[in-house]
């Protein structure tokens, strides 16, 4: 079984950084430097994700009485950057690249800083003996978001028809993960078992409807900007999460996976009706400019 999870890990990797690259083929170096450029859209960024979050996990953490393992799981997810594959649902449905890629690039390398720094804020708060190195965060988003994506803008000059090969690597991306995932899942029954309860799924299910909202509120007048931002506010890099457990509370291995896992399904199911009224809301703005424009 040992030899089967290690697999999937080394698949799930793959799957991350093929769509990470076909990400890098429809990006342009405007795109990865777009929040640099924006230093106010950039200050709301920080604040959403890097303030607000922890905060909001810390507050959680306060009221509920969950499972220890949980805890750590919420306290460690608030800290991570912005999750690789943030981007891809734009890719899909064609719009705009530049803040989900810019937010990207500038969160993986602001996070060699701010994610070792909010790991100490957060062992302060709660009195434990938590620490992430600068260094294993500057690797961890070298090799799954930086690297691939500066790969896929460089390989964009040569490939003769990047479009299908973005849609090819996106389609084999997501089998894979989906493959990988699922093997993953058996062997964590016990330990889903052991965290529902105690509050776990209301404090996980909050920290994303909560973070959900500060993060459109914080996005600014441009709708697709406030939309983005709020997903990105409520989605976590599950490895640095998994990488920081591992390195603190490697007793807590398995739990704290299976708390990783269980905030993914809720992400994805919270996720469905903010997205769906976003989705109206833009059709419903756009349609308003361009009867401004006819006009």
């Amino acid at each position: 079984m040992r030899e089967v999870l290690e697999i999937c890990a080394i698949a799930l990797k793959v799957s991350v950084i093929a769509q990470i690259f076909a990400i890098g083929l429809a990006s342009t170096w405007g795109h990865a430097t777009y929040l640099f450029r924006r230093p106010g859209l950039l200050g709301r960024s920080i604040l959403s994700r890097n303030v607000a979050a922890p905060m909001l996990a810390i507050v959680m953490v306060k009221i509920f009485p969950m499972h220890p393992a949980a805890a750590i799981t919420l306290a460690v997810l608030s800290v991570t950057p912005v999750p690789p594959l943030l981007p891809a649902a734009h890719l899909k449905d064609g719009t705009s690249l530049d803040y989900p890629v810019g937010l990207l690039v500038a969160h993986s390398v602001l996070g060699i800083v701010t994610v070792p720094a909010t790991v100490v804020f957060m062992d302060w708060v709660f009195e434990g003996h938590a620490r992430f190195s600068a260094a294993r965060v500057a690797v961890l988003m070298l090799q799954t978001i930086l690297a691939p994506l500066f790969a896929g803008m460089l390989a964009s000059r040569f490939v003769p028809h990047p479009a299908r090969v973005i849609r090819l690597l996106l389609a084999i991306g997501s089998a894979v993960l989906i493959a990988a995932a699922i093997p993953m899942l058996f062997p964590l029954q016990g330990a889903f078992r052991a965290l529902v309860g105690n509050g776990t799924l209301l404090a996980l299910a909050l920290f994303i409807v909560v973070g959900t909202a500060i993060g459109h509120f914080l996005g600014g007048p441009v709708e697709a900007n406030r939309t983005t931002l709020a997903i990105a506010t409520a989605s976590r890099h599950p490895a640095v999460a998994l990488g920081i457990a591992a390195t603190n509370f490697p007793t807590q291995r398995r739990l704290i996976a299976a708390a990783v896992v269980l905030y993914l399904l809720l992400r994805m199911l919270l996720n469905v009706p903010y997205l769906r009224w976003r989705r109206k809301a833009l059709t419903a703005a756009e349609r308003e400019e361009e009867g401004v424009q006819v006009v």
